[in-house]
């Protein structure tokens, strides 16, 4: 018997090989469930929220070729991060009557009749929008923070010898341990060693490792009290 579900297209996108898309893919396939829709196809991909219209258009090509009713994603972040980007896709989606649907707002795009919902595009446009300052106020810190150091006189990316610039290779751990270190700073709660390596699912000795490679650049500092200062506040 064929079935009568409606039919989604589940959509998980990760920005970097470092992230997975486990998690995303789990919820919105419950999320699939719990609304009766029935799952034509699942599509994975790594890729910055702000490039590659190469890939973009292989997302939109598959789509085409399954033509579901709902395409279905965890937030609108995962949809794009750009808003020209994002609007231009929305708009090639809609132009297939498909309807885009978000776990984040569960609004969904297209109206029952297949006319757009002024509401939920509404919502789409002003999410993206500040998504899409949070990245170029990210980009800013970290050219402030680059600048910053150089100015000091820290010297960035591998060490003279060193085979492996590992502070490059795990942007993400070094990321997470410098806001660590700002938190601790401030005296509020934040991860150890042992739960910065579980959150982030690598060694412990990894996590060692790159602190002591950050300490001797200058991104972090120890004092004598114990706690780590931060000299580097706009390396976020």
């Amino acid at each position: 018997m064929t079935s009568t579900k409606e039919t989604a297209f589940i959509y998980c996108r990760v920005s970097t090989e470092k992230q997975d898309t486990e998690r995303q893919l789990r919820e919105l396939t419950q999320f699939a469930k719990d609304n009766k829709l029935n799952v034509v196809k699942v599509y994975e991909e790594t890729l910055s929220g702000t490039k590659s219209l190469v890939g973009r258009r292989l997302l939109l090509n598959a789509v085409a070729e399954h033509k579901p009713k709902y395409f279905i994603i965890h937030d609108y972040s995962r949809f794009s991060r750009n808003v020209k980007t994002a609007l231009m896709m929305k708009d090639e989606i809609h132009d297939l009557g498909i309807c885009i649907w978000s776990m984040q707002t569960n609004m969904k795009s297209l109206d029952n009749d297949g006319t757009p919902n002024a509401i939920a595009n509404m919502v789409f446009t002003q999410l993206l929008s500040v998504y899409e300052m949070e990245n170029e106020t990210k980009r800013q810190h970290i050219k402030s923070g680059l600048a910053n150091a150089r100015a000091k006189g820290v010297t960035l990316g591998r060490p003279f010898g060193s085979t492996e610039d590992k502070l490059a290779k795990y942007p993400r751990i070094v990321k997470t341990i410098i806001e660590q270190e700002e938190l601790r700073s401030k005296g509020a709660a934040y991860l150890s060693v042992r739960k910065t390596a579980m959150f982030v699912k690598r060694p412990a000795s990894l996590i060692i490792s790159l602190r002591k490679e950050m300490k001797e650049q200058g991104l972090i500092r120890s004092e004598s009290a114990g706690s780590a200062k931060l000299i580097q506040a706009n390396f976020q």
